[in-house]
């Protein structure tokens, strides 16, 4: 294989009925201080104009290229696709991911790659993930709130396994990856709960997390996002202990981790076996394994779930 382009970026959009602000999104791509990157598109489906629009932006930029889509397959299997179809090209050292409602700040690659490679020339056979904070802007981009870390009271230096296990710190739109990272991670288990999850379980495992302490994305809010910011008080907090799942996903997807990563990280094994404990052994471990989420409020529906999770039979 040659070597990869050294600055080289791959970024990877999936689309499903974006056709409101795709043109916002593709604007401030095109308005990067870094353009030397290729634009994967991949629809999931969509029944409005998006494809249209892509295909307009097609016949202006020589650097978009199309994925063949037949099926939809929901967010984290159509971003796992594109990655696993990016891979296949020799060319690309990293990879980033855009969600179709956002505006990338115009220095958003070329800051990414700053601190990427930061990190790379400690090790460069090191798989790294750089990601960032965002800016939380209504559906007419007037700002909401400086700080999605803020909005949401994350703590992005909670990012060891332990904390990453139980809740997810980073946002995929923000992520840039590195070429080990990216083949470690795909494919994309069905298990996981999101693509943007499990790369960082991955990269917490196989090497290195980093955060740029400034935004680089608007992120956009509106009725039609598939995931977004919700501020976070006491009224959401008790609003979703009314309809709390557990920790089931997180269980499952600790145990596709182990089945990618191999047993030895003990901290993995451990929360994987949670549901074959009694509720006060399960209390115990979160405890000593410090399986912590961010804030106390948190944490309170954490010890809730732990006593609705199914032992397997």
């Amino acid at each position: 294989m040659t070597k990869p382009n050294s600055d080289r970026v791959a970024v990877l959009l999936s689309t499903y009925n974006g056709e409101r602000y795709l043109e916002d999104l593709l604007d401030s791509l095109f308005r990067q201080s870094h353009l030397n990157f290729d634009l994967f598109v991949r629809d999931d489906g969509s029944d409005d104009k998006t494809l249209r629009i892509i295909e307009e932006y097609r016949q202006r930029y020589a650097n978009i290229r199309i994925v063949s889509s037949e099926c939809n397959l929901g967010p984290k299997k159509s971003f796992g696709t594109l990655l696993e179809v990016a891979l296949k090209y020799s060319t690309y050292a990293y990879f980033m991911f855009a969600d179709q409602d956002d505006v990338w700040m115009d220095d958003k690659i070329a800051k990414s790659l700053r601190l990427m490679r930061e990190n790379e020339s400690e090790d460069d056979s090191l798989p790294v993930l750089v990601h960032s904070d965002l800016i939380v802007v209504d559906s007419e981009l007037n700002r909401i709130g400086p700080s999605f870390w803020g909005y949401q009271k994350l703590d992005p230096d909670k990012d060891g396994i332990n904390r990453l296990l139980v809740q997810n710190v980073i946002t995929g739109c923000t992520m840039l990856i590195n070429r080990k990272l990216a083949e470690l991670s795909v494919p994309v288990p069905d298990e996981c709960i999101m693509h943007d999850w499990w790369i960082g379980l991955i990269a917490c495992s196989n090497g290195r997390i980093r955060y740029l302490r400034e935004p680089t994305i608007f992120y956009r809010q509106h009725g039609r996002n598939s995931l977004g910011a919700v501020k976070f008080d006491l009224p959401y907090m008790l609003s979703r202990f009314k309809r709390m799942k557990g920790i089931e996903w997180n269980v499952v997807q600790a145990s596709a981790l182990i089945s990618r990563i191999g047993g030895e990280v003990e901290a993995v094994r451990e929360f994987a076996d949670l549901r074959n404990r009694s509720y006060a052994s399960r209390l115990y471990t979160v405890w000593r394994r410090k399986y912590y989420k961010n804030g106390f409020i948190r944490n309170i529906g954490l010890f809730l779930q732990l006593a609705k999770l199914k032992k397997t039979t």
